[in-house]
């Protein structure tokens, strides 16, 4: 409540006619974030009321809300000095890390639908920078339609909701549902809901149609409100578990959409496209989480890619005048000897992750492929940063980081793991070992590339190229081809 009342007092500064008012109103939400991450060791129980709930888990989101807003609010007071509408932007900044909190910690499902709503309006606002630039408005209207798509049905999947139990409280849910014949129908609507709001395949366009936004938009749009699919599923889970085909459609279009969003990521030409390409994938492969049953590292990959993702589209501009146009080199590991050091170390990531994360589930269960992914992110970073030079110093060095970055992944799932509910993780089937294959086989086919005949790269690569480069793209309407077509 604290921290509720801390926020709209720095949105209430920002209505005044002061001329620092932004200068006070970010300090301001850096005290409600201090507040908010010293609530996370307090052992007070959860406080409820006025149709929030501020237990362990709303208190990590709250955390999280608000540090990532900190970090745009400071940064944004230099990138919109001078621009006529700041104290405008700044206050849909504030009031948009209000409505996010509400809708992460809300226990009402009204509350929680408003507050959702609500964070997509504002972002919408912010996506137009100047009411003039027609590539602006129409990245805004893609969003409009499909989070307005989303919004719909997480309102009817709430109606249903209430028409069939009588109350709108999730912890009542969560302790007393009672049958009924159109669960599957509310299970769909939340389905849809969250496949939107996190830009799941075919609901994408609206992301990759908004790279346009003002900088600090972007990161706060995939820092934030493109995570909330994973928040929508985690509060409906006890609903969700009750018909066996969620998960079915959680993983193929999450698996799908993570295999478009990082091969889109590959064919880009500008930075931000290519960050934008890279959120959808990351999507993707949370919402598959979430579908696998695994929402302690569902939560902790949210987190850990909100973070990451704000500090790369913020350091957007620096990056590119730190590269000198120079393209990626994405080359697979020519030395033997380096590809199995990194399958090695991979091995040794994977059990320093299980070592964390022993709790989540045995080996016969979903948390088996939590295990296959962190091996191969951590040997995939691993010959990533040996290959350049193999030497034994070069070697030592990949292999401390990537158990180091195996450690804190670990740690940071087993650290949500203690502040949710717990969520047994589904048994293995035959389904999810197709699944642990065909990505095996993908990374394989992705680092061993240019091993391939001549005949596979000019029949199938520069076809496949273009046909990526082709399917990446935003609408026409989207796009700025002239540099007179928008002006401050």
């Amino acid at each position: 409540m604290v921290l509720i009342a801390v926020l709209l007092l720095a949105f209430i500064c920002l209505l005044s006619p002061a001329r620092s008012a932004e200068r006070i109103a970010v300090p301001l939400v850096g005290a409600g974030f201090l507040f908010s991450a010293y609530t996370l060791w307090d052992p007070t129980p959860a406080i409820s009321g006025w149709g929030v709930n501020f237990d362990a888990a709303g208190r990590l989101f709250g955390t999280a809300i608000t540090f990532v807003s900190l970090a745009v609010l400071a940064y944004s007071l230099r990138h919109f000095d001078g621009h006529r509408s700041k104290r405008l932007y700044f206050r849909r900044f504030v009031a948009l890390t209000i409505s996010l909190v509400i809708f992460s910690t809300a226990d009402h499902l009204l509350l929680m639908v408003g507050g959702l709503l609500l964070s997509n309006f504002l972002l919408i606002r912010l996506m137009e920078p100047n009411p003039s630039w027609a590539a602006a408005r129409a990245s805004a209207r893609s969003a409009f339609i499909q989070l307005g798509v989303g919004g719909l049905t997480l309102v009817l999947a709430v109606a249903m909701v209430y028409l069939t139990q009588g109350h709108l409280s999730l912890q009542s849910l969560y302790a007393d549902w009672s049958a009924t014949p159109w669960l599957p129908l509310i299970s769909g609507f939340v389905i849809v809901a969250a496949l939107a709001q996190s830009a799941i395949w075919p609901l994408h366009n609206w992301l990759v149609a908004s790279a346009n936004a003002p900088t600090p938009v972007s990161a706060f749009m995939h820092a934030g409100l493109v995570n909330g699919g994973a928040l929508i599923l985690y509060k409906f889970y006890p609903l969700l578990a009750l018909t066996g085909w969620n998960s079915t459609v959680l993983i193929a279009l999450g698996g799908l959409t993570a295999v478009l969003g990082t091969v889109w990521m590959l064919v880009q030409s500008d930075v931000k496209r290519t960050l934008t390409c890279s959120t959808m994938g990351q999507m993707g492969f949370m919402i598959m989480q979430c579908g696998l049953g695994l929402f302690p590292a569902a939560l902790a990959h949210m987190i850990w890619h909100g973070l990451f993702k704000a500090s790369l589209f913020l350091s957007a501009g620096s990056t590119v005048k730190a590269a000198s146009n120079k393209s990626l080199k994405l080359e697979g590991p020519y030395v033997l000897p380096t590809f199995v050091f990194g399958i090695v170390m991979g091995v040794a990531g994977a059990y320093v992750f299980w070592l964390f994360t022993n709790a989540s589930g045995g080996l016969g269960t979903t948390y088996a492929l939590l295990l296959l992914f962190c091996g191969i992110t951590c040997a995939h970073a691993v010959m990533t940063i040996l290959q350049p030079s193999p030497s034994l110093g070069r070697g030592l060095l990949a292999a401390a980081l990537g158990l180091l970055g195996a450690t804190v992944y670990g740690a940071s799932v087993w650290a949500v793991e203690t502040q949710i509910a717990h969520l047994p993780a589904p048994a293995l089937n035959a389904a999810h070992i197709g699944i642990a294959i065909f990505f095996a086989l993908g990374w394989l086919a992705m680092i061993f590339r240019a091993y391939f005949p001549s005949f596979v790269s000019q029949q199938w690569m520069a076809p496949l190229y273009v046909r990526l480069l082709k399917g990446s793209q935003p609408k026409h309407s989207t796009l700025s081809l002239r540099r007179s077509s928008y002006k401050l």
